[in-house]
This record gives C-alpha cells, structure tokens and sequence, in this order.
C-alpha cells in the first residue's frame, strides 16, 4: 500500500493497480503512467506517496538525474502544494515542483500566490489514431510518401503485433537498441543515452504482467529493425513507451507509425501519446511534422 506523506516507499511491480487508481481518473499525462515510472527509475530511485488524496511521487530527471516532487490530484491543491514546497526544502530538494499537470493548475484562483511556468520541452504530444492510420491530405503527405518508399524497397518485411502473453524473445529487442547505441556513438554523439536500455530492459520486467501492452516488430532478413511499446489505457487513449528502428533504410518510421496507428485504431484507440521531447530540436521537429492535435501541458510551481 502506498504510504500517507511525509512518508515514501519505492515502486514495486505489485504497485501498478494502486497507481493506476489514480491515474485512470485524469488525461494519461505519461510521467505518472506506471509503466513510465516503473521503467525510468533508472537506480530504482522513483518513489510514491499519498496527500491529501492526491499521487505524490518523488521523480528524478530523465537526463540529469537530479530529484525533484510532483503530484497528481486536485484534492486541496494549495494545501498540497504548500506541504511539498516546505518538505522538499527541509530535504535539502529543489523548491519547484515541476511536471505538475494542467488538472492541478487549473484548480488554482487567478491570483494565487505561487509563480507558474509553463514546461513546454514536457509537454505530451497527442495525435489523432485515425489520421495517423490513414495519412490522407496534403499535410500528410511526405509521410505517406516515405512509408510507400520503405515498403516498396523493403517488400518482404515482415510487421508483427504481440500482446503480453505471446511475445516470446524479448531480448532480441534489446540488440536494436545496442546497434541504435553503436551507430550514435561512431556518428560521434557521445551524449547518446545509452540509459534508454536500462529503461527498456526494466520496461521488460512488466512484458508478461500487463495484458495492455502491445509489441510492434518490423522484421527484415530475420533480424528485428524496428520495434515499439505501447500501451493501450482508459478513455480511448495509448501512450508510446518505447520506438527505435534501424534508420539505414529510408521510411522505416514512417511505415511503422503508420502500422502501429492502424492497428491502434482497429482496438478503438482514438488518441496516441507520444511523451514530450524534453527539448530536443530533432525530437520537436519530428513530432510536430505528425500535426499533434493536442497537448498535455504540464507546469513548474514555485513560490514567489
């Protein structure tokens, strides 16, 4: 059971029903999404609390590392936001709240006392299933283009959906991702994040235990070159967890964009999350260019 704050205790697998609990009940912003906690709590340091009714959990920052409070809820808002503030300084933790959904700024009065930033680089990208799954129009159209390219250069590939229960060889993503690393890293990005594999790799641990993940696979010559995780939540929603693909051959994210989407939307998902960019120009640029159709926003809190 998560415990009431001040105190805390780490994320354990058995935790997901307890968190979900929470979560279910606003939009799927995908830092509090369980299986984003459980896979980015890199040295198992992501830990949860409960105040005041609302998910509190003690993050870490995806690239640095550095902890900081965030919560979910809109139970006695200011309240809660006054509680955090004060124990993260007593901790010797940063003051600002960051991460903090739009439900929650939304319950604050016009004049609250608190200074409020948006976090664009975290803001969730949503798209339209059905758009994606079609790439009909104009402002499509590059896209469509590019997946026509890899299937007509690529036509024996081989694209595979696998839900939790007949996934099989889990490890053979894993070597993706190590070619993904190599290739960085011999194109001289030293900053590669090669930490998106022991992400994965905890992301594996939860494979057999969620009937709501679903596998991607694009297989050539028998050998995995693209693959993605995503899960299938409440409300018509999917939240993207994990995608790589072996960027030699031209078009292979676009195609696989374009296959996940569909069968996305033969499920009766309407809405795909693809996370935030974090700031990164490339990331931006790329997720823009699918014309997301809405945000998540998220917000720093900090006391003036």
């Amino acid at each position: 059971m998560i415990p009431q704050f001040p105190n805390f205790k780490k994320i354990e697998l058995s935790d997901k029903p307890e968190i979900d609990s929470y979560t279910n009940r606003y939009k799927p912003y995908s830092d509090f999404n369980f299986t984003s906690l459980w896979s980015w709590s890199i040295n198992n340091e992501r830990q949860v609390s409960v105040l005041n009714g609302n998910l509190v959990v003690y993050f870490t920052d995806y690239e640095t590392n550095y902890p900081f409070l965030s919560f979910l809820g809109t139970n006695s808002t200011e309240n809660t936001i006054v509680a955090l503030i004060n124990w993260a300084k007593a901790e010797g933790l940063s003051s600002t709240l960051s991460l903090v959904p739009q439900e929650v700024v939304d319950q604050l009065p016009v004049d609250t006392e608190f200074l409020i930033e948006e976090d664009i680089d975290n803001f969730d990208y949503i798209f339209d299933v059905s758009e994606l799954s079609y790439l009909e129009g104009r402002k499509y159209k590059t896209k469509k283009h590019l997946s026509r390219i890899f299937l007509n250069n690529n036509p024996d590939a081989v694209f595979e959906v696998f839900r939790y229960d007949d996934i099989g060889d889990v490890n053979r993503l894993l070597l993706l991702v190590e070619d993904w690393e190599k290739n960085k890293i011999s194109n001289g990005k030293s900053d590669a994040k090669l930490q998106e594999k022991i992400g994965l790799k905890r992301l594996v641990d939860t494979l057999r235990r969620d009937e709501n993940i679903v596998i991607s696979t694009l297989t050539l010559d028998g050998k995995i070159r693209a693959f993605s995780i995503d899960e299938i939540l409440v409300a018509g929603y999917a939240t993207s967890h994990f995608v790589k693909a072996d960027i030699t051959y031209r078009g292979i994210y676009e195609f696989m964009n374009e296959k996940i989407a569909e069968y996305l939307h033969k499920n009766s998902v309407v809405y795909w999350n693809w996370e935030q960019d974090l700031g990164v120009k490339g990331l931006r640029s790329n997720k823009l260019s699918y014309r997301p159709v809405d945000f998540l926003k998220k917000y720093k809190i900090m006391q003036t």
